[in-house]
């Protein structure tokens, strides 16, 4: 049996992406937050954070894995943890708290990956001066 190189993993994405919704489903249904229009928004970040990630698979085939969590680590503190924190109900004070983290870990995660790929550019340095 043969299969295209890579459907399998766009198989397990879309797992991904229908166990995120399952899971914000759940904790909306649990918390009593299930209205459409707030599990429409957590349903757009999660949609975003995914697309970003399908949008990079595509863009950076050869990722590999040690530059892919830096990548992955930004998108999901800023789109895909906040879509899924949201089904806890409000609390006091959280979301400023959150973001004055998150923004700063997301920043020196997103600039070591532009670091690191925009490194593999340079040319090599000249080894017989």
């Amino acid at each position: 049996m043969k299969s295209k190189p890579g459907a399998l993993s766009w198989v397990a994405f879309l797992l991904f992406y229908i166990v995120l919704l399952l899971i914000i489903t759940i904790l909306d249904w649990a918390k009593g937050l299930l209205t459409l229009p707030y599990w429409g928004l957590q349903v757009a970040l999660v949609t975003v954070g995914v697309g970003i990630f399908a949008i990079a698979g595509l863009w950076l085939p050869d990722l590999s894995a040690a530059r892919g969590v830096l990548l992955a680590f930004t998108v999901g503190v800023l789109t895909i943890i906040p879509a899924v924190l949201m089904g806890l109900g409000d609390i006091p004070n959280f979301w400023p708290q959150y973001f004055s983290i998150a923004f700063g870990m997301a920043a020196g995660s997103f600039l070591t990956f532009l670091f690191l790929r925009l490194s593999k550019k340079l040319p090599p340095k000249d080894q017989s001066e």
